[in-house]
């Protein structure tokens, strides 16, 4: 049932898109409108669509996805189909299963893209009176930040299951090379992976107060590495989901390395020589 859900999210997202891309106008990183010579162009996408999905039981399942972006286009004069493809990653989480071929074409090429895989997911104005919703998504791209060297964008995400006792958040991050046109990975950055796990959990105590009785460590004693990152200015934010290393009540956790936290051998040994390019550091 888990992945047939992730299924339709992602066919609601891509329709979603196709439905609204051509719609948007295309604007200047300060929300500006600006014509195809500029070197940034992006597009505002503002829409909510309800689903309905008949189920092999002739159950009639309902789905709320609402979807809101500042969706890159045209990065310094060039299309930026990595980065949209990463963008496109980190809100589905679900590479697995195989989508990204469909995604570039539709993004690439927005037209050729006229119908939705399934065909049982058919859109409708409401749901129906004393019908529930199956789920409840929600999604917002924002570009954070960007300088010289790195654009970072932020996806929160949201999905509420009908029954469940709460909803699961997310707040994941795409950290783009501008001069290379590339997505960066975490293993790009991060050279020592015990020196990362040591200098996040004293990020973690100095940032939250918290000890390691009040984190999820496995019965080894290391703290698990990230799934998640981001790079802004000299700063490496490593991220934690719900119910990663924390209770939900807690929330997701935000461990920010600065460069003072680490002695200057240290810094050499936690980045490799492009990590230390991209946050610009020098002894």
């Amino acid at each position: 049932m888990k992945k047939i859900i992730l299924l339709f999210f992602i066919s609601i997202t891509v329709f979603t898109l196709w439905s609204c891309v051509n719609n948007g106008k295309t604007l200047s990183s300060d929300g500006s409108n600006v014509n195809d010579s500029t070197l940034c162009q992006f597009s505002n996408i503002d829409a909510e669509k309800m689903f309905y999905y008949i189920d092999d039981d002739g159950d009639t399942l309902y789905f709320d996805n609402s979807f809101s972006a500042f969706w890159p286009q045209i990065i310094n004069g060039k299309p930026c189909p990595e980065l949209q493809q990463a963008l496109f990653r980190a809100m589905t989480d679900s590479a697995e299963l195989n989508s990204l071929d469909k995604v570039t074409e539709f993004l690439l090429n927005p037209s050729s893209y006229t119908e939705i895989e399934n065909e049982r997911l058919v859109p409708t104005d409401a749901v129906k009176e004393g019908e529930n919703r199956l789920s409840t998504s929600e999604i917002d791209v924002i570009m954070q930040s960007m300088n010289d060297r790195l654009l970072l964008y932020h996806l929160g995400t949201y999905y509420f299951m009908a029954g469940a006792a709460h909803g699961t958040y997310s707040h994941n991050y795409v950290t783009y090379d501008l001069k290379t046109m590339k997505a960066v990975a975490f293993e790009d950055v991060v050279a020592d992976t015990t020196l990362l796990r040591t200098a996040t959990l004293k990020s973690i105590k100095e940032t939250y107060n918290y000890s390691e009785d009040d984190l999820f460590i496995p019965d080894n004693g290391l703290l698990p590495l990230p799934n998640d990152f981001y790079i802004e200015g000299s700063v490496l934010h490593v991220i934690y989901q719900v119910y990663e290393i924390a209770s939900y009540a807690q929330g997701a956790i935000d461990a920010p390395i600065y460069p003072y936290m680490l002695k200057p051998e240290e810094m050499k040994r936690l980045f490799t020589p492009y990590g230390l390019e991209l946050i610009d550091y020098s002894e």
